[in-house]
């Protein structure tokens, strides 16, 4: 398959054929990638700013903002199936451990980030596991929906901090409509009755 992958820091990626992912348990799930994202942590990734946190060998593919086609499945996969459409999420997490159980997958002992500490989703094929996968509306497009996996989540995470002190008659202001601020606009409105104020210095981002 083909997969876009970091050879040097502070160099452009290189378009390498590479072995497909395979199953190797029975709860891996293989996702054909239909969109990947581009986050600013895969720039510093390319800048080599991660490059003692993450541990990671080069060459290697990054990308964590993914979303595609399941294309195959783990024996002990059920809940989906060859062809969904599904979102991924960035993290693997074992569901076993204290803090998975306690519901902080995020820092599970056996966890890890493909395209921070493994390959990504730079890639024709992904491989994740079954609790990684969301399914979605078929009729959904990847490239429309791949963003919020990473971007979509931690709008979303800082909303429902917020959410206890929005209460009717309250303001939030969010400042920047980017490409965060958007995402966190919309959640405000979606999940909260207060009055939503929005601060950026672009007249077009305003509109």
């Amino acid at each position: 398959m083909n997969a876009a992958r970091l050879h040097s820091y502070n160099e452009a990626l290189k378009l390498d054929e590479v072995d497909e992912p395979k199953v190797d348990g029975p709860l891996d799930v293989i996702v054909r990638i239909g969109a990947a994202g581009l986050c600013r942590t895969d720039l510093h990734i390319q800048e080599g700013q991660w490059a003692e946190k993450s541990g990671v060998q080069l060459p290697y593919t990054p990308g964590h903002e993914n979303a595609g086609w399941v294309h195959e499945v783990g024996s002990a996969v059920s809940n989906v199936e060859v062809g969904d459409t599904v979102i991924v999420h960035p993290f693997i997490s074992c569901g076993l451990c204290d803090p998975c159980r306690a519901g902080d997958d995020m820092h599970c002992l056996n966890g890890s980030f493909p395209g921070i500490n493994r390959d990504g989703g730079f890639a024709d094929f992904l491989q994740t596991s079954a609790r990684s996968v969301v399914k979605l509306d078929p009729s959904l497009d990847p490239k429309e929906i791949a963003a919020l996996a990473d971007a979509g989540l931690t709008a979303i995470h800082a909303i429902k901090k917020a959410i206890p002190v929005l209460s009717p008659g309250t303001r939030a202001v969010v400042i920047g409509a980017g490409g965060l601020g958007h995402i966190g606009i919309q959640c405000l409105k979606a999940m909260t009755p207060a009055e939503v104020i929005v601060i950026d210095p672009s007249e077009a981002a305003l509109r």
